[in-house]
């Protein structure tokens, strides 16, 4: 039983859709991960994205001396403040998933084809 020399071009090949197949997997493998990571955020620790690192607004005069922020303009800023960064959390996880998913649509038949093509004996 004596073994053929592989040639030049069948070992590019298979080195290519090996190559392939270990880029797609690890698509799927980080977008898998990041759906999960997106899902439980959002459903079980929901208060994982909460935080504020704006400051609080301050009532009363302003630096300038010249106008007046009466508290009730404080809290219906304050409020808004917290409707906009929600909306924005939000529109973050949903762009997220969106590429999570994108991924996973694109790498997985491209980690099939590939994987079995490169699995075959020749």
């Amino acid at each position: 039983m004596e073994h053929q020399p592989i040639s030049k071009i069948t070992l590019i090949k298979t080195v290519y859709f090996f190559l392939v197949s270990f880029v797609a997997l690890m698509m799927i493998v980080f977008s898998g991960a990041d759906v999960i990571n997106t899902l439980l955020r959002s459903y079980v620790f929901t208060k994982a994205d909460n935080f504020n690192y704006y400051p609080t607004l301050v009532c009363g005069p302003t630096p300038d001396g010249k106008t007046q922020i009466t508290t009730e303009d404080c809290q219906k800023q304050e409020e808004q403040q917290k409707k906009n960064d929600e909306a924005s959390r939000s529109a973050q996880r949903q762009r997220d998933l969106v590429r999570d998913i994108s991924l996973l649509v694109v790498g997985t038949p491209l980690f099939i084809l590939h994987w079995r093509i490169a699995r075959k004996k020749e």
